[in-house]
């Protein structure tokens, strides 16, 4: 090949990689690039619960409304579902997938996970 080819495929495969990044919700940002009503691809870690997730650098809560929330939504898959994390408002996210939702409050300054799972 010479490097005219070379190159010429180098920028067609770069540009059918930047078509591909560009499908669907965009990747998960730093905390401070975060946009509030802005759903953003996000993987849940759902095998126990879903009750935390670090979504943006940032530790979050499951707020518990009832009993049955503790847990995952029914047909989430486990150990990890794909969906979107969207903040709403500076201390409250929503994960949306698969038709269900469960909501988030942040906790400020927290640098871990609050129950490691086993």
């Amino acid at each position: 090949m010479t490097r005219l080819s070379v190159a010429k495929w180098l920028s067609i495969a770069a540009l059918f990689t930047t078509g591909l990044a560009g499908c669907g919700a965009p990747s998960e940002p730093s905390p401070e690039k975060v946009e509030i009503g802005t759903a953003y691809s996000y993987k849940m870690y759902t095998h126990c619960g879903a009750r935390e997730a670090k979504f943006a650098g940032e530790y979050w809560e499951a707020v518990n409304t009832d009993a049955r929330q503790n847990n995952s939504p029914s047909g989430w898959d486990d150990p990890y579902q794909k969906g979107t994390m969207t903040r709403l408002s500076e201390t409250a996210a929503v994960f949306e997938a698969g038709g269900s939702e469960k909501r988030y409050l942040l906790r400020p300054g927290a640098t871990t996970f609050q129950q490691v799972c086993s």
